[in-house]
C-alpha cells in the first residue's frame, strides 16, 4: 500500500476535537507483520543480527508489524474514521510512530493474561492479527465499540438501513428513476412524441443560511401515479450557484408514455447543494400539486413548505402546450407568411422567473423516421432567454445507429469475396514447380487466413445482439475491431419564437477510426502507408516489383468495367431491338467499338508472354484424371488428400473439378427440367440479392421472363469448403454465406435458367481451370474485334431495313449515346431487359420473371458491383437466352419479308444474340488471360513485402470501416430523420456534400498511431461513390413482414478499390431530387471530406513543448486548401450562405460572411498557437454554412468530444438565434451538466462523470472545462 509519511504525521497529529476516541492502550509488538524497523539504519540491524539480539526496541518500531516476541508495551492512541494511530510513548505529546487502517477486519475480546489483564485482538481476513490491551474492561468496551464502528463496511450498511427508513418515511425509494421504470415496463422514448406540456421551473425568496449566504438551488420533481404508494424521480434540473431567486433552464417533458394522468401527484423538491463534487444537498422545501392543476393554467406561483410545514420560497411553473409541426403553419426554415411582419411581437427582457407570454403554442420537430435508424433515444429540453428577452426553445436528442454492427457485414463480404477470387486466380495458375511451388502455397495460405479472419469478424458482428453501439470499454475488443466506437447520432432542434425559426442540427460523434488492438507506436496508418510505398526502392530487386502486380491489377478492374460497360451497351441494343426503335442504335455501336478499342488497349502484351512463359517453364504437367459424374460436382472427397500435395489439397477444397458449364448448346426455354438434376446441389448453396418483386407485362398483358445483365450473385462459393475446412466449421460458414448483406433470394425461384447462372457463377467464366489451356493473346485480340464489328455490321443492317434509319439518327429527340448507356427505359411498366420469347410454361416463367425482375429493380447494384460475378452472369445468361431463341425460333418465318406485327419482335433480338455471346465468350477470355497474368506476377513478389503489405491492407480495412459506417450514419439521418432540405439535396446532386470530421486527440503516445489511421481512413472515403435508390416504407412495410421492413438499409457493392454505396431514400426526398432521371439512370455523388485535428488535453501541451506536432499543422494547411477548393466550387452555385437571424440584434463574430470565415479559417492554420481550436470551431461553422455533415472525435467520444459538442451547441445559439451574451457560460455549463453528453459516459462507463481529473482539467482550454462536479475518477 501506498502513503505519504508527511501527511499521515500531519494527519495524527491535528488537534483532539477532530479525534473519535484517543486514550492509551497496550500494544503487543511482533516480529512479523505489522511493524517495521525505520529508525535505525540498515548497518546497525545487520550488526545487531549477527550478535544474537532479537529483541526490537522501541526505536526500531514505525508501523505496523508482528512478532513472536511477548512484550507490550503501553503507547498513546487516536482514532479517526478508519486509521487508528499509535505513538512513541503513552505521552500525547510524543511522535507518531505508526497507523492501523481498519478495513476488512473484526475486533474480538481475547482471554486475559497477567500482562494484559483487559486484551482484545483486531482480527484480519488474511489471518493476521493484532493484540491491543486497555486498563479497565469500561475502557476497553468504549475502544471495542468505537473501532467496530470506524470502517466502510459499517457505514456504508449504517447509510442503507438510514435509506430504507427515509424511503418507509417518504414512500420515495431510492434508485427508483423514471429510466429504471421505462427499462422495467419496456418503454422507449420517442422523441417525435408529443408530451402533455413542458414546464419551466423558477424559484423566488429562498431562504439564507445563518450567516445570509443564498443557497445553491435544484430541483427535483418526482411522480406518484394514482393509486401507488412509491414516488419515482422524474426529473432534475441543474444547479444554480447562489441564488435565492434561481430560474432554471432545463426544462420538463411530461409524456403520456409514462403513464401519466389528471390526477397524477408531481413533488417538486428544492435541495440547497452544500458540496458540488459529493452532490451532497440538504432539503430546502418541497411542493405537491395534482397534475390536473399544472394541465390547466399556463402559470403557477406556489409556496415551497419545509418539512416543519413553514414557507421557505416559492416555486412558479411555466408551462408551454404542444403540438405537431405538421399542424397549422410550419416555421420550418421559413417564417410563417400568414403573420405580417409589422405585427410580429418582440417581447421586453424578461424578468428572472417570469415569462414574457404565456401559453405559448408549441411546434413539435418533425422527426422523419428516427425510430426506424436509431434505437435507445435520450431527449433533454431546455429554454434559454435570447437577448430580445424571448425564449429559445432547444431539444436535445442522443440515439444509438441501428447501422453500427450491420454496416460493416456488407464491406466485409466484400473484402471475403476479394480474397476467395484471388485465391481463385492462384489455383487457376495450375501447380508450379520449385523454386515457385513454396511461394505458391505461402500464397494460398496467406489468402485462407485472410478469408478467416474476415470471416471471424463478419460473424462476431452479426452474433452481436443487445445495444446498438461499441462501448468505450471495448475499443480494445478485436472481436468488434470493425465496428466504429461509441456511435451516436446528437441532434439539435431549436425554435425561437420572436425569430420565427426554427432548424435541427446534426452532429455524429464517434471514436477515432483506428485499429486499437494494432497500435504498436508505429505513426499509424500514414507512416505505415508511406513506408510501403517507399519499400520497393529499398527492396533489393530479386523478386517481382510491385509495380507490374500493380499494373495488372488495375487492367483487371478497367476490363471488368469496361466489360460491364459493352454487356450495359449490349443491353441497350436488346431494348432498342425489342422494341424496333433504331434511332438510339447506331451511337450505342459507336460507344461500344470505342469501349472495346480501349479494352485491348488496356493490357500490355509484353506482361502477357512473360507471365504465359513463365507458366510453360514452371508449370506441372497436368495428369489426366477421371471424369467426376456432375451430380457429384460438389463433393469434396476428402479421403483423397492424404497422398495429395499442399496445392491440390487447397484447390480441390476450392472445387476446381467443376466442369465448364456450357449446357447452353442443347438447352432451350422449354426444357428446364434437363438442367435441373445437374445444378440441384449448386442451387442449395448460392444466394442471390433480391430486393422486391415487379412483373413485366407485354403488349399483350402476359407476363415476359426478363434477363437482366446488372445484378450480380456473390460468385465464391466454391472457396466455402476452403475456409471451413480451415476453420473445421463447415456449417458455421454456410451460414454466414447464406446472410450475404442482409438479403436473401432463392434460386429455386427459377430453375429453368439455372444454367446460365451457374455458367457464369463457375470459376470457367472468369477463370482458367489448373488444366485450361491459355488462348494466346492475338488470338484473344482478333475475336473480340471480329465479334464487335459482325454485331455491329447486324446493327446497321436492321436500321438499314427499317423506316429510315438515317432521318432518325439526327432527330434531337433520339435516344443519346450518354443516355442509352445509363440504361434506356420508357415511363411505361416495362423494366428494360433482355427478351426471350413467350414460354409455354406458365408457372415457371412466372417464378423466374420474379428472381430475374427483382434484379431489375435493383440495377445499381450491380452498376459498380462485386467483382468479378458482375460481367460473368450477363455473359452467361445472354448466351443461353439467345441459344434458347435461336433454337426454338428455327423454323420461323422470316421476319424482314413479313411486315412488322408483335410476333416479330423476338426475332430482331435473335438476330444480334450469336455475335453478342461471340463477343462476351472473347471478352471473358481476355479477363482469364488477365487473371492468370496477375497470379503469375503475385506469385513472383517478395513474401515479406507481400506479408507487410496484407497487414497495413487488413488496419486499413478495419479503419475504413469504422469511416464508412459513420459517414452513412449521417447520411442517412440527412436523408430519412427530418424534413427535406431543398438546398442541401440541390448540393447534394451537384457538388456532393462536404463532410467535415474534427478531432481532439493529441499527437502524442498512442494518440499519434490514431491519428495516422483516423487521416489515412478519412482521405480513403473520396474513393466512395453513393448512389440513390427510392425507397418508400410504407410499400416497404406493406410488401414484407415487419422484421425485414424495419431498417431502410444500405448497400455496398464493387470492389475495394471502387466501392459503391447505395442510400435508399424515402419517396419525400426522391419526389424533390433535382434533374430526375429516367427509371434506369440514377443520382450519384461523392463526397469531400476534411479532418481537422487540435489536441486540447495534457498530452497536447506536452507534444506542442516538444515541438512534435508539425504533421498534424500540415495535415490541418492540406485540408483547408480542400475546403477551399469546395468553397470556390460552391460559390458559383450563388446559393445564400449567411443566417437568417443576422438581420436582427447583435452580430457575433460567428456571424461574418462565408468568405470571411474561409478568410480567418487560412489565417487560423498558419498560425503558430497552441491549441488552436480556432481551427475546429471556423472550420465547423463553414461546414455548416454549406449544408456539410459534422462528425466529432478524440478517443472513445465521451469525454473531449462532449466538451466540443456542447460548445458547438451554443455556438449555434448564440450566431443564429440570439442567445443573451451573459447566458452563454450558463447555457455550456448545463448542457454539459444534464445534457445527453453526461449521459453518454453513464451509457459508456457506468459513471455519470467526465474523466478529466484535476490536472487535465487545467489544461483544456476554458471553453472546453466542464462545470465543478461533473468530472472526476471515471474510465478513460
Amino acid at each position: 500500500m501506498r502513503f505519504n509519511k508527511q501527511e499521515l504525521m500531519t494527519l495524527a497529529t491535528q488537534p483532539s476535537q477532530k479525534f473519535d476516541k484517543e486514550g492509551i492502550l497496550y500494544i503487543r509488538e511482533r516480529q512479523e507483520g505489522f511493524f517495521r524497523r525505520t529508525e535505525s539504519t540498515g548497518k546497525k540491524l545487520e550488526s545487531k543480527r549477527q550478535k544474537g539480539k532479537t529483541h526490537k526496541t522501541l526505536r526500531d518500531l514505525s508501523c505496523v508489524t508482528a512478532s513472536t516476541s511477548k512484550a507490550s508495551l503501553e503507547r498513546w492512541c487516536r482514532l479517526r474514521g478508519n486509521l487508528l494511530f499509535y505513538f512513541k510513548s503513552r505521552e500525547q505529546w510524543s511522535e507518531p510512530l505508526g497507523v492501523i487502517i481498519l478495513e476488512q477486519c473484526n475486533v474480538r475480546v481475547d482471554p486475559p493474561t497477567h500482562q494484559i489483564p483487559y486484551g482484545f485482538s483486531i482480527v484480519f481476513d488474511g489471518g493476521l492479527f493484532q493484540q491491543l490491551g486497555a486498563n479497565s474492561s469500561e475502557d476497553r468496551d468504549s475502544w471495542l465499540q468505537a473501532l467496530q464502528l470506524a470502517s466502510y463496511e459499517c457505514m456504508r450498511s449504517q447509510l442503507l438501513a438510514l435509506r430504507q427508513r427515509i424511503e418507509a418515511c417518504s414512500g420515495h425509494k431510492h434508485g427508483t428513476d423514471i429510466q429504471m421504470m421505462r427499462l422495467q415496463q419496456g418503454i422507449t422514448t420517442d422523441p417525435a412524441e408529443i408530451p402533455i406540456c413542458e414546464v419551466s421551473l423558477a424559484c423566488d425568496n429562498l431562504l439564507c443560511d445563518g450567516h445570509g449566504r443564498p443557497p445553491n438551488p435544484v430541483l427535483e420533481i418526482d411522480i406518484l401515479a394514482h393509486r401507488s404508494n412509491t414516488w419515482i424521480k422524474y426529473a432534475r434540473t441543474e444547479v444554480v450557484e447562489r441564488s435565492s431567486n434561481p430560474g432554471f433552464l432545463t426544462t420538463v417533458s411530461f409524456r403520456t408514455s409514462d403513464g401519466l394522468t389528471s390526477e397524477t401527484k408531481v413533488r417538486i423538491t428544492a435541495y440547497d447543494v452544500r458540496e458540488r463534487v459529493s452532490q451532497t444537498a440538504t432539503p430546502i422545501g418541497s411542493a405537491v400539486v395534482i397534475f390536473n392543476a399544472i394541465q390547466d393554467t399556463p402559470r403557477l406561483r406556489i409556496p415551497l413548505k419545509s418539512a416543519k410545514a413553514t414557507t421557505v420560497g416559492f416555486l412558479t411553473i411555466n408551462v408551454w402546450n404542444l403540438e405537431a409541426e405538421d399542424k397549422g403553419n410550419s416555421t420550418e426554415s421559413t417564417p410563417c407568411r400568414n403573420i405580417p411582419a409589422n405585427n410580429q411581437i418582440f417581447s421586453h427582457r424578461r424578468s428572472q422567473s417570469l415569462p414574457p407570454r404565456l401559453g405559448t403554442k408549441m411546434k413539435l420537430p418533425h422527426q422523419g423516421q428516427l425510430k426506424l435508424l436509431f434505437a435507445n433515444p435520450h431527449v433533454q429540453t431546455y429554454r434559454f432567454h435570447s437577448g430580445l428577452g424571448g425564449d429559445i426553445c432547444v431539444h436535445e436528442i442522443m440515439a444509438e445507429s441501428k447501422l453500427c454492427f450491420q454496416f460493416p457485414q456488407q464491406l466485409l463480404e466484400i473484402w471475403i469475396q476479394e480474397e476467395k477470387e484471388l485465391l481463385q486466380e492462384v489455383a487457376g495458375m495450375g501447380e508450379l514447380r520449385e523454386p515457385w511451388h513454396t511461394k505458391q502455397i505461402e500464397l494460398l495460405d496467406r489468402h485462407l487466413h485472410l478469408l478467416h479472419l474476415y470471416s471471424q469478424a463478419k460473424q462476431n458482428l452479426t452474433a452481436f445482439k443487445g445495444i446498438h453501439f461499441k462501448q468505450s470499454t471495448r475499443k480494445n475488443d478485436r472481436t468488434l475491431e470493425f465496428a466504429p466506437l461509441n456511435l451516436h447520432l446528437q441532434r439539435m432542434w431549436v425554435h425561437n419564437d420572436t425569430l420565427n425559426k426554427c432548424g435541427f442540427y446534426d452532429f455524429i460523434s464517434v471514436g477515432a477510426f483506428t485499429a486499437h488492438a494494432h497500435k504498436s507506436k508505429n505513426g499509424g496508418l500514414i507512416r505505415l502507408v508511406q513506408d510501403l510505398k517507399e519499400s520497393p526502392t529499398r527492396c533489393n530487386q530479386l523478386y517481382q516489383g510491385p509495380s507490374k502486380i500493380t499494373m495488372a491489377h488495375d487492367a483487371i478492374q478497367a476490363i471488368k468495367q469496361l466489360r460491364r460497360d459493352v454487356v450495359e451497351a449490349m443491353r441497350s441494343l436488346m431494348k432498342l431491338a425489342k422494341e424496333k426503335q433504331t434511332s438510339g442504335m447506331l451511337p450505342i455501336c459507336e460507344d461500344m467499338i470505342s469501349k472495346t478499342r480501349i479494352l485491348l488497349s488496356l493490357w500490355d502484351p509484353g506482361l502477357v508472354e512473360e507471365a504465359l512463359t513463365f507458366l510453360e517453364e514452371y508449370k506441372v504437367a497436368a495428369t489426366v484424371q477421371e471424369p467426376i459424374n456432375n451430380d457429384d460436382t460438389l463433393t469434396l472427397d476428402l479421403r483423397t488428400h492424404q497422398s495429395l500435395s499442399p496445392f491440390k489439397r487447397i484447390t480441390q477444397q476450392l472445387n476446381f473439378d467443376l466442369k465448364s458449364p456450357d449446357f447452353d448448346e442443347f438447352v432451350t426455354p422449354d426444357t428446364p427440367e434437363c438442367v435441373k438434376d445437374i445444378w440441384t446441389k449448386e442451387s442449395s448453396k448460392m444466394k442471390y440479392s433480391n430486393l422486391s418483386s415487379y412483373k413485366e407485362i407485354n403488349e399483350n398483358g402476359q407476363v415476359v421472363s426478363a434477363e437482366n445483365f446488372v445484378i450480380f450473385p456473390d460468385v465464391e462459393d466454391q472457396s466455402n469448403d476452403a475456409e471451413s475446412n480451415q476453420n473445421g466449421n463447415s456449417a458455421d460458414n454456410s451460414n454466414e454465406e447464406d446472410d450475404r448483406g442482409g438479403f436473401k433470394g432463392d434460386l429455386d425461384l427459377s430453375k429453368r435458367f439455372l444454367d446460365t447462372q451457374k455458367m457464369c457463377n463457375s470459376p470457367s467464366a472468369n477463370y482458367y481451370k489448373p488444366t485450361d489451356e491459355p488462348e494466346p493473346w492475338d488470338l484473344t485480340q482478333l475475336n473480340i474485334e471480329a465479334s464487335v464489328m459482325c454485331l455491329v455490321s447486324k446493327v446497321k443492317f436492321l436500321c438499314g431495313r427499317c423506316s429510315s434509319p438515317a432521318v432518325r439518327l439526327r432527330s434531337k429527340n433520339g435516344l443519346g449515346r450518354s443516355q442509352s448507356l445509363k440504361g434506356y427505359a420508357p415511363n411505361n411498366c416495362h423494366s428494360p431487359a433482355v427478351v426471350t420469347i413467350q414460354p409455354k410454361n406458365g408457372t415457371k416463367n412466372d417464378e423466374s420473371s420474379k428472381l430475374l425482375d427483382n434484379t431489375n429493380v435493383s440495377k445499381q447494384d450491380t452498376n459498380s458491383s462485386l467483382e468479378k460475378s458482375a460481367p460473368a452472369l450477363t455473359k452467361a445468361k445472354e448466351v443461353d437466352t439467345m441459344t434458347k431463341v435461336i433454337k426454338s425460333n428455327s423454323g420461323q418465318r422470316n421476319k424482314f419479308t413479313e411486315g412488322l406485327d408483335f410476333a416479330s419482335i423476338v426475332d430482331w433480338t435473335s438476330e444480334l444474340r450469336p455475335s453478342m455471346k461471340k463477343l462476351r465468350q472473347a471478352m471473358d477470355g481476355l479477363l482469364k488471360t488477365a487473371r492468370l497474368t496477375h497470379s503469375v506476377f503475385r506469385v513472383q513478389e517478395d513474401a515479406k513485402a507481400a506479408q507487410r503489405a496484407c497487414n497495413v491492407r487488413y488496419r486499413r480495412d478495419v479503419c475504413f470501416s469504422q469511416a464508412l459506417t459513420a459517414l452513412v450514419t449521417g447520411l442517412m439521418a440527412k436523408l430519412w430523420c427530418q424534413r427535406p432540405d431543398p438546398m442541401f439535396l440541390l448540393i447534394l446532386t451537384t457538388l456532393g456534400p462536404i463532410i467535415s470530421f474534427e478531432a481532439l486527440l493529441s499527437y502524442y503516445g498512442d494518440e499519434i498511431d490514431m491519428w495516422g489511421d483516423m487521416t489515412v481512413a478519412v482521405e480513403d472515403l473520396h474513393t466512395v461513390a453513393f448512389t440513390l435508390s427510392r425507397c418508400g416504407v410504407h410499400d416497404r412495410i406493406e410488401g414484407k413482414s415487419m422484421c425485414a421492413a424495419q431498417l431502410p438499409l444500405p448497400r455496398v457493392v464493387g470492389s475495394r478499390t471502387a466501392l459503391t454505396v447505395m442510400l435508399p431514400v424515402p419517396d419525400a426526398i426522391y419526389s424533390l431530387l433535382p434533374l430526375v432521371p429516367s427509371l434506369r439512370q440514377t443520382i450519384s455523388f461523392n463526397v469531400t471530406p476534411v479532418f481537422f485535428n487540435v489536441g486540447i488535453n495534457e498530452m497536447a501541451t506536452l507534444a506542442e513543448s516538444l515541438g512534435t506536432t508539425r504533421p498534424q499543422k500540415k495535415s490541418n494547411i492540406d485540408n483547408f486548401d480542400r475546403l477551399n477548393e469546395y468553397y470556390l466550387r460552391f460559390k458559383k452555385l450563388n446559393l445564400p450562405t449567411e443566417p437568417s437571424s443576422s438581420r436582427i440584434g447583435t452580430r457575433s463574430p460567428l456571424n461574418q460572411t462565408l468568405a470571411d470565415m474561409v478568410n480567418h479559417l487560412k489565417t487560423c492554420v498558419q498560425t503558430k498557437v497552441n491549441k488552436n481550436v480556432d481551427v475546429l470551431q471556423l472550420s465547423s461553422h463553414i461546414c455548416r454554412r454549406m449544408r456539410g455533415l459534422r462528425f466529432t472525435s478524440c478517443k472513445s467520444a465521451k469525454d473531449r468530444t462532449g466538451m466540443s459538442i456542447t460548445l458547438e451547441q451554443v455556438n449555434v445559439l448564440a450566431a443564429e438565434y440570439h442567445l443573451a451574451e451573459h447566458e452563454f457560460n450558463r447555457a455550456l455549463d448545463c448542457m454539459r451538466s444534464e445534457g445527453c453528453r453526461r449521459e453518454n459516459t453513464w451509457k459508456n462507463t457506468g459513471v455519470r462523470k467526465y474523466a478529466f481529473n484535476s490536472l487535465q482539467i487545467l489544461t483544456l482550454p476554458k471553453l472546453y472545462r466542464p462545470p465543478t462536479g461533473t468530472y472526476g475518477s471515471a474510465q478513460t
